[in-house]
């Protein structure tokens, strides 16, 4: 028999492991909750010719905020602070995080950081990387006789 306990001691019906079990292989953890990833929440995606990266940073302020690429990898670092827990609160539910935080990803070296702008706005930090030149595709035009072929930065047919 599986013998597994709840966070106050008392034995769990099979159901209830059941329930557990699934959670626990299913679910993904939350930032910063301390159980796999502990930084902001990303999206990341290419339109256009660039590559856009989102952090989800709610209740950061832009000062206390540190980004940086470092041989293709990009790392979002800063510290998130909130209310002091009051003692005349009764808190049904606190999960409010603070404390420092950390999120990296390497970035496609098909896109150059050196031209990346940033903005911050609304707990949203936009990163936008833009291709970079040797990454575009290139068309290359058949030269006549005795000329040389021509590549040019612009692709079509």
């Amino acid at each position: 028999m599986l013998d597994r306990h709840d966070t106050y001691g008392r034995a769990m019906g099979l159901r209830q492991v059941m329930d557990r079990l699934l959670e626990d292989a299913f679910v993904m953890p939350r930032p910063g909750d301390g159980q796999g990833m502990s930084g902001p929440a990303l999206n990341v995606y290419e339109e256009h010719d660039r590559l856009t990266v989102e952090a989800q940073l709610p209740g950061v302020k832009a000062e206390d905020l540190d980004i940086n690429v470092e041989q293709g990898v990009l790392t979002i670092s800063g510290q998130s602070t909130t209310q002091e827990e009051r003692k005349e609160r009764n808190y049904l539910v606190r999960e409010h995080r603070a404390g420092r935080f950390s999120r990296s990803m390497r970035l496609p070296a098909t896109y150059n950081s050196d031209g990346c702008t940033a903005n911050f706005e609304n707990g949203v930090l936009r990163l936008v990387f833009p291709k970079s030149e040797a990454a575009k595709p290139r068309r290359i035009q058949i030269g006549g006789a005795g000329q040389p072929a021509v590549a040019s930065g612009k692709s079509g047919s």
